[in-house]
């Protein structure tokens, strides 16, 4: 997490939801984020964002990611910050998400792949998508 990232609570029960990241083209705005690192919207007012964390934060967590990875992913944890030119965007589950690093696996993974795991820094960013690459 970077030092001008302002930390989102659940206001029930302290559950941390996402980030708040100032916008860069206008001072009023932040950029909601993800525990991922990744943008949950386009930059918006502090109530809004804070809201849209607050609902949703931790759901948008649970859908269709995609990463670029090996293809197969090989057994183990395997870096995958700086992705090879011949990785495919593969579709992906995020496994565990903290502030300095986010695992993730195939979503569906060939038997091979089964015990592999991928680690992505912290902020993610465009290292993992929502929509599949075109």
């Amino acid at each position: 997490m970077t030092s001008t990232w302002q930390v989102v609570h659940r206001t029930d029960d302290g559950e941390r939801v996402g980030y708040l990241t100032p916008a860069p083209a206008d001072a009023r705005l932040v950029v909601p984020m993800t525990l991922a690192g990744t943008p949950a919207a386009g930059p918006l007012p502090v109530d809004a964002a804070t809201a849209l964390l607050t609902g949703t934060g931790l759901a948008v967590l649970a859908r269709r990611w995609w990463c670029r990875l090996p293809d197969p992913l090989p057994a183990g944890v395997t870096a995958a910050g700086r992705p090879a030119a011949d990785w495919p965007w593969r579709p992906t589950a995020l496994v565990e998400v903290s502030p300095t690093e986010v695992r993730v696996r195939p979503e569906h993974p060939a038997p091979e792949e089964r015990t592999a795991l991928a680690v992505l820094p912290f902020p993610a960013g465009d290292l993992l998508r929502t929509a599949a690459p075109s």
